[in-house]
């Protein structure tokens, strides 16, 4: 099975629900074809402190379903993953962790393959650290 490269991302909510905002624009992702996701668990802490884990076997609700192309969920997401996300959030928070599928890079990754080329590198460039270059070179920020 050729698989593209796989990210695993946490993002934590100041609130103990992740908003459908969010839910959109990972399904507009998922739709377009740019990524696939492969893993996805929600953690909440609740008011006395007690981190419940849910995940795409727990019968999520819906709109996280729908998004699993594959026919069945990886368990790609490890133990300590889910501890950094346990660490993000507080009391009546929520942390949604995800592990994508890059199909952009594999597609990309494919054509230069198939062309006699090798893919060298293939790094993540902080948003901090890009922002910063930008307002450098005079282009505003946000």
């Amino acid at each position: 099975m050729k698989v593209g490269p796989v990210e695993v991302i946490i993002c934590a909510f100041r609130r103990p629900e992740v908003d459908e905002t969010v839910v959109e624009a990972l399904s507009g992702a998922v739709k377009s074809g740019a990524v696939a996701l492969m893993d996805l668990v929600l953690l909440t802490r609740d008011q006395n402190s007690v981190v419940h884990v849910r995940d795409l076997e727990d019968h999520l609700q819906a709109d996280w379903m729908e998004m699993i192309v594959y026919p069945r969920p990886f368990t790609l997401l490890s133990d300590a993953d889910l501890e950094v996300a346990a660490e993000s959030i507080g009391n009546n928070e929520t942390a949604l962790v995800v592990a994508l599928e890059h199909r952009w890079a594999k597609r990309l990754s494919d054509a230069v393959r198939e062309s006699g080329g090798v893919t060298t590198l293939y790094a993540r460039i902080p948003n901090e650290t890009v922002v910063t270059a930008l307002e450098a070179d005079g282009f505003p920020a946000g």
